[in-house]
């Protein structure tokens, strides 16, 4: 397999990932509220809403994280999420533009 080859099937499972991350409601609503919030808002994982228990909220915010949707802002005993807008336009242009206002 080239580099090339190796290259293009990473980018294509890191997509996958992501659609597959995306297609839960709950991990949709969070990328969306973040979408629309203000620029560089960093939100703490209650914030959203969410009517699940505390270690299914969290086990969504670890799967947004892994496929690298978003970061934590460790602000002392509290941390935040953090849309990594600039990095997903960079590697998904449109994807965010897509996911705005839904």
């Amino acid at each position: 397999m080239s580099t090339q080859e190796k290259s293009s099937s990473i980018k294509r499972e890191s997509m996958l990932g992501v659609l597959k991350a995306l297609a839960h409601p709950i991990r949709l609503k969070i990328i969306v509220d973040l979408i629309n919030d203000e620029e560089n808002a960093e939100r703490h994982c209650t914030s959203f809403g969410l009517t699940v228990s505390k270690a299914t909220r969290s086990h969504h915010f670890k799967i947004l994280k892994d496929v690298g949707l978003i970061s934590h802002v460790d602000r002392g005993n509290c941390s935040l999420a953090k849309l990594r807008k600039a990095e997903l336009e960079h590697e998904y242009p449109g994807l965010l533009n897509l996911l705005k206002d839904k």
